[in-house]
């Protein structure tokens, strides 16, 4: 790959991060938020989760994830959406704005990421050890499984076999798909970037291609109304590597600035 296409999208990376400073205080607003549920005798565990967990956190877009674990068992009368609604009422009297924003509990701040409290009931064990509990769907009708320690592990585990370029693509494959409507839920493109890349990782702008390639063929976890947008950024992404690998370098970065928009486009003028 060449260098100077290298080092741009490392500072592209850099500069959708959160800083230190930045992590550190979301992590502090998620530590005291878990201190004050802890107090309510519904609750039975609280902790971080999440791309902050994960390091997978981009400016502008993340939030921080809380899995705020309830207490069962549960009465016949207690759904998805009855528990998401009685884990607004016990931090509305504090947090004045929480609302609930599908199957969460979303405490917004002026100032740094906000805060989605997901309401959880105790499942199973998972044969790794790990805690498989219960949470709403999206839409609070049904329950969905969810398994946050194995996805922590999971995408370490990757992160330390494969390195920082792994984590660097995840992070702007999430700046892309929020900068075009969602076409890929942050959660899914975690998941194509595990699947893609067992063992190596090659040039980050292959990667991209690559990572297309797979979203492409497969729908899984994506909206079909965008299967477009996914089709349509592979082909931007072919051109700027085609253009990579006949030594236009120029054209490459205009390519992949129309793809990631202007965040990127300053980082290379």
């Amino acid at each position: 790959m060449n260098a100077t296409l290298e080092k741009n999208f490392e500072l592209f990376a850099q500069r959708i991060s959160l800083s230190q400073h930045e992590l550190d205080n979301a992590i502090k607003r998620a530590e005291e938020i878990c201190q004050f549920l802890s107090q309510a005798t519904v609750v039975q565990e609280c902790k971080t989760t999440g791309s902050m967990a994960r390091s997978t956190a981009i400016q502008d877009f993340s939030d921080v994830d809380i899995v705020a674990v309830l207490s069962p068992p549960l009465s016949a009368q207690d759904t998805p959406n009855s528990i998401t609604a009685r884990l607004l009422d016990i931090l509305r009297p504090t947090y004045r704005e929480a609302r609930i924003s599908e199957n969460t509990v979303r405490i917004s701040f002026a100032h740094g990421p906000d805060v989605d409290v997901i309401p959880a009931i105790l499942d199973t064990v998972s044969p790794n050890g790990g805690m498989i509990y219960k949470i709403p769907s999206p839409n609070r009708s049904r329950w969905n499984e969810y398994a946050p320690e194995e996805r922590n592990q999971e995408i370490n585990q990757k992160s330390a076999l494969l390195g920082e370029r792994f984590i660097r693509l995840i992070k702007i494959m999430k700046w892309w798909s929020k900068q075009h409507e969602q076409p890929v839920a942050s959660y899914e493109i975690e998941n194509i970037a595990s699947a893609t890349f067992s063992s190596r990782m090659p040039p980050i702008t292959h990667a991209i291609v690559e990572f297309f390639e797979f979203a492409e063929s497969s729908p899984k976890g994506r909206r079909e109304s965008h299967g477009t947008s996914i089709s349509d950024a592979r082909s931007i992404a072919n051109k700027a590597l085609q253009c990579e690998q006949q030594g236009d370098i120029r054209g490459a970065l205009n390519y992949w600035g129309s793809l990631l928009g202007d965040r990127f486009s300053s980082v290379v003028s």
